[in-house]
This record gives structure tokens, sequence and C-alpha cells, in this order.
């Protein structure tokens, strides 16, 4: 392809996969980001979402992937590599990995003391080194606000897990936030002086989709005034529901609010098999257009930005790794 530049891309569900079964490896398609996905999209870094929904044991849904995560390096030491140390990242050696957490509730139990769930959670980012963003909720809500489908803001627990990741240096995602909850993460933030950065790791926008889990102008305006990201995500429900070409609106949109220097992949690759209620929920028959369906997509993705935007390379670059390795860099 005509633009090779690394890829960074800040959320996929490989470990969701991976803790389903213990006979699954991270070589599979189905998972649409295995390694060879990975490598033939130029990925040079993943970010790994540990992701479970909320409900009673969702705490050892979590232990799982992060087991499975930390494996991956050990296991397949020339293919995937820890990413926590790196200020620097080689090219062709590896894919590094970063852990996230998408739903806040795969920490805390609903009912157990905020302190507890506080303590689990400063034993995983000792053992994962690092943990770059916290999503307070997934869809609809939990002890901490509400999320995609709830109009609930944000709870005096959620005001306390916010001001521990401010301490621990780690970043909120706000792609499943309902925009109350968006609204007062923001507030609280700023009210209280918080080292908050903030992004959203796999959403696009609301005024070119207008899918809950797309970004309102104000969030996204939020987002790029604070110097955060906003990873474009490819599941087709978010980008258009019959046109792959739309994909270059919601590029071409978040440049004209000023996010040249916010914009990034956040793909959300996973499963569809494992996630068919939630593909019913969206009544979509194709989760992912043909040609962005797995994690080899990001060259020719790349190429279309250039052939339809008239971007070049250095806008280019941005989004595909620059963007969001200054980010990171930042939040060390």
């Amino acid at each position: 392809m005509a633009h090779p530049f690394p890829i960074v891309d800040l959320h996929c569900d490989l470990l969701e996969y991976l803790a389903k079964a213990a006979e699954r490896t991270a070589y599979e398609e189905k998972s649409r980001c295995g390694y060879p996905q990975l490598k033939n999209g130029g990925v040079l870094l993943q970010i790994t979402a540990i992701f479970t929904e909320t409900k009673p044991g969702s705490t050892r849904l979590a232990e799982k992937q992060i087991e499975r995560l930390l494996k991956l390096p050990l296991e397949h030491p020339g293919h995937f590599l820890d990413g926590t140390q790196s200020a620097e990242f080689a090219q062709n050696k590896g894919i590094y990995l970063i852990a996230s957490i998408e739903n806040a509730s795969g920490v805390f139990e609903e009912n157990e003391p905020i302190a507890q769930g506080l303590q689990r959670l400063s034993a995983w980012l000792k053992a994962l080194k690092r943990i770059l963003y916290i999503s307070l909720t997934w869809n609809g809500k939990n002890r901490f606000g509400g999320g995609v489908g709830s109009d609930q803001g944000l709870t005096d627990d959620g005001k306390r897990l916010l001001d521990w990741m401010s301490t621990h240096q780690i970043a909120v995602d706000l792609s499943h936030a309902s925009d109350p909850l968006a609204e007062e993460i923001l507030n609280h933030s700023e009210q209280n002086r918080l080292n908050l950065k903030i992004l959203a790791s796999h959403s696009n926008f609301r005024a070119i989709c207008p899918h809950p889990r797309n970004l309102p102008d104000w969030l996204a305006e939020e987002i790029i005034r604070r110097k955060g990201l906003i990873g474009l995500n490819l599941f087709a429900p978010f980008i258009h529901r019959t046109d792959p070409e739309a994909l270059f609106a919601h590029v071409e949109y978040g440049l004209s609010l000023g996010a040249q220097d916010t914009l990034c992949f956040g793909a959300d690759f996973f499963d569809t098999e494992d996630f068919s209620a939630l593909l019913a929920k969206h009544k979509c028959k194709t989760p992912y257009f043909p040609d962005y369906a797995d994690a080899s997509c990001y060259p020719l993705l790349l190429e279309r930005c250039a052939q339809r935007l008239s971007l070049g390379a250095e806008a280019l670059e941005k989004i595909a790794s620059a963007n969001a390795l200054k980010f990171l860099n930042r939040s060390i």
C-alpha cells in the first residue's frame, strides 16, 4: 500500500474472545484481531480491552482475561510484546500490548465495598504494569453511572473511582458513557482539578450517524480541547447502515471540528458469533463492511483516506499512530 505507517489501535476484544474457551488462540480469524490480521494490518501497538458486562461474577471473568493477556508475551515472544515500559516502540519486532478496562464492573462487584474494589484494582495495576484507560460503564447503568441507553449521570462511587484514576495516571474512556455521565465526568474533573486524561476509545460522530454510541459535537469538541483521543470505530452500525463510504465522512467531519491531533483508530473488532444478541439489538446483517472487517484493513483504509479526502502523509500518520503515541507518552 502507498502509506505503510505503523498503526496504533485503541480498542479490540481479543482478550474476551480468548477467555471464553481455553482452547482458543490468538491466531484465529474469528476474533478479527488475531496475530496474523494485526501483523498484516501493520499494527505496532494494540490496546486490549478487559471487558465484562455488569453482572454477578464479573470480576472473575475479568481475571481470566488478565491471565490470558499476561501469558501472550511469554508464550509467543516473537509475536506479542509487553508495551507497558516502552516510550519507543520498535517496528517489526512484534505486536506491543497494553491493557484497558471496558466497564469498571469488571473490577468492582455491584454490592461490595468500594475500598475492596480499589484494592483489587491496585493489585491488577501492579500485575499489568499499566492500564491505559477505564470506562466507568458499558451499556445500561452500574454503580458508577449511566452507560449507553441510560440517562444516569455520575454517582458518588464514580467520583471516588475518577479520583483514584487521576492519582494513578489512568485515562477515562467516554465511548460508552451516557451524555449526562460524560458531562458530569468532565465537570467533576474540572471542579476538582484532577489530572485526568480523557478519550473516546471507539466512537464516531453522531452528526454523521445518529447513534447514541457516537459522540455529540459538544463532547467531541471537549475531547479535542482537552488534548484527548477519538478512536474511529469500524463496527458498521456506528458508521452507516448500508454505506461503507460514510466512514470517510466521519473522518472528514472530525477534521472539520479540529481533530487533526485527536483522531486515531479504535476499531472495536470482536467475534460476532460471541455477540449474537448484540447483532440482533442493532438489527444488522453486516457487523463490519467487507473491506474493513478485521485488523488487516488499516493500509487500505489509509490509502482510501488519502484518495477520498486528499490527506497528505502527515495527516495520515497522525491518524495511524502519531496522535495515539503522543497521548501515551504524555500519560506516562
